[in-house]
């Protein structure tokens, strides 16, 4: 037999020696045609061979692949198995509902819901379901009935002061604890001082912060440059005292150029226009300590005389007791008034540049002092600890120096927050850096969540200011008026 013939029926090599093999079949095993003795030893010392090898296979794996005995190697300890890194759960998905009062204003909505999408880029998992609720459509009084019935939303943008007193019926949760440390630093101080509760109904309240300044808007001075200098009248200070504002009103009120011209125009329909006058000598609307009306007081009989010679001097504007704002501000446009009393969208809107239009801080007896206004930020208590927490984060994103720049950029009034007022926007322009000189005197309405305040001031001044009624009839009915409305809202 041929090796070439061997190696086409391999199966003989388990039967005999090849040499002496004639294979016929593939698969089975050939006849031999060697004496049978001689084939069973062949046979065995066949198997014999294969048991040694098999065994001397066994004992490498045995011993791992070494040829030194396995007795003689050393025992290894055995290594802990590497832990896998530990893999924190994805939190939960959370939606929370965000309403906001007031959303009419030009822009407001959609630069608000373009915060938002941020925000829910920045925190995957929450989803912010956002509303913004015309002040036509009385927001104040749905958040209210939403809270008595137990729906309402995890975060409300409320215009103050509701906040107080949502805080005296215990339907808010203080914030102090919900805020970074770094947040509440730049929070404007005037204006963070006005967010601390301060009443007596809700002890567990008091000192803490109830709310904080989405935005705020101030009142100050805008004056025609073009008036004064036809008149040849200096611009007007800092300094200057009630008395002194008169006199320049005084001078800045006659003809020019065959059109009459008024120094000071302002209006009895809203009390922005005279409080300050009040509020530089102390006065106050409502003491939330004794729950008294501040009304019959020698500093506001001081405050309101001062401002009533606006109208007995003659000049402001014949009508302008009872003149809406957009009417007096269209005769300031005109050339008609030197000096406007207003926020900071009149002054924007005007156009002017700094060669025509000048911006002052309102002046006072002892300290310059404004009306201001801000819309705030609160969080109903509800009791739910993975809402307040998304709601919490909700809170610091929106007093977060960007979206402070960004939302009063693009929709107008002063960030509530020192980093952002120090943007160049604010900082450098003429007309936001003479209203932010004004926020050191910031003063909010005061009023304390008593109802009413507003209609039963612009109601007694403007029968004041028509001489139907004398200063002593006016103190006593504003005052007692103010001060029913506190026992019945307070006991």
């Amino acid at each position: 037999m041929e090796i070439q013939q061997w190696e086409k029926h391999t199966s003989c090599y388990f039967c005999c020696d090849w040499n002496g093999c004639q294979p016929r079949h593939l698969h089975r095993l050939p006849r031999c045609d060697l004496p049978t003795k001689n084939k069973e030893e062949k046979i065995m010392k066949k198997l014999l061979a294969i048991l040694m090898v098999l065994c001397m296979m066994l004992s490498l794996v045995a011993c791992g692949g070494s040829s030194a005995p396995a007795a003689t190697e050393a025992p290894k300890a055995e290594e802990p198995a590497a832990e896998a890194p530990a893999v924190e759960a994805e939190p939960e998905p959370v939606t929370i509902r965000f309403w906001q009062a007031g959303g009419d204003t030009v822009g407001a909505s959609s630069v608000m819901r373009l915060l938002l999408d941020k925000f829910e880029l920045q925190n995957p998992g929450i989803t912010v379901e956002y509303q913004a609720i015309p002040w036509s459509n009385d927001p104040h009084v749905q958040f209210q009935t939403g809270i008595a019935g137990g729906d309402i939303a995890d975060v409300l943008v409320v215009g103050s002061p509701l906040d107080f007193q949502l805080s005296n019926e215990g339907a808010l949760l203080p914030l102090d604890d919900l805020l970074d440390p770094a947040v509440k630093a730049d929070i404007s101080e005037v204006l963070l001082n006005e967010c601390i509760y301060a009443g007596t109904q809700n002890p567990e309240m008091t000192g803490k912060i109830m709310s904080l300044p989405l935005y705020t808007g101030t009142r100050a001075i805008m004056y025609n440059k073009e008036i004064f200098d036809y008149f040849g009248v200096e611009y007007p200070t800092e300094q200057m005292t009630h008395a002194e504002l008169l006199e320049l009103a005084k001078k800045l009120t006659g003809d020019m150029d065959g059109k009459k011209v008024y120094g000071y125009g302002t209006r009895a329909t809203t009390s922005e226009q005279y409080l300050n006058f009040a509020w530089n000598y102390g006065a106050i609307l409502v003491d939330p300590a004794t729950w008294k009306a501040g009304t019959d007081s020698e500093a506001w009989r001081k405050g309101i005389e001062d401002y009533l010679k606006f109208y007995t001097e003659g000049v402001t504007p014949e009508g302008s007791v009872a003149m809406d704002g957009t009417t007096l501000y269209n005769m300031f446009l005109n050339g008609e008034i030197a000096m406007f009393c207003g926020a900071v969208d009149y002054a924007i809107q005007s156009g002017w540049g700094e060669e025509k239009l000048g911006i002052a801080p309102l002046v006072g007896e002892t300290y310059a002092t404004c009306y201001c206004g801000a819309d705030i930020l609160v969080v109903p208590n509800k009791g739910e600890a993975t809402q307040t927490e998304a709601a919490a984060k909700l809170l610091n994103y929106l007093m977060s120096t960007e979206a402070q720049a960004t939302y009063c950029k693009n929709v107008g009034f002063f960030p509530g927050i020192a980093s952002a007022a120090a943007d160049p926007y604010f900082a450098e322009n003429f007309i936001q850096a003479g209203f932010a000189a004004t926020t050191a005197g910031a003063h909010y309405f005061g009023n304390y969540g008593v109802p009413n305040v507003g209609s039963y001031l612009k109601a007694n001044i403007q029968m004041l200011i028509n001489g139907e009624v004398t200063m002593d009839e006016y103190i006593q009915n504003v005052t007692a008026e103010i001060q029913a409305s506190i026992d019945e809202t307070y006991g």
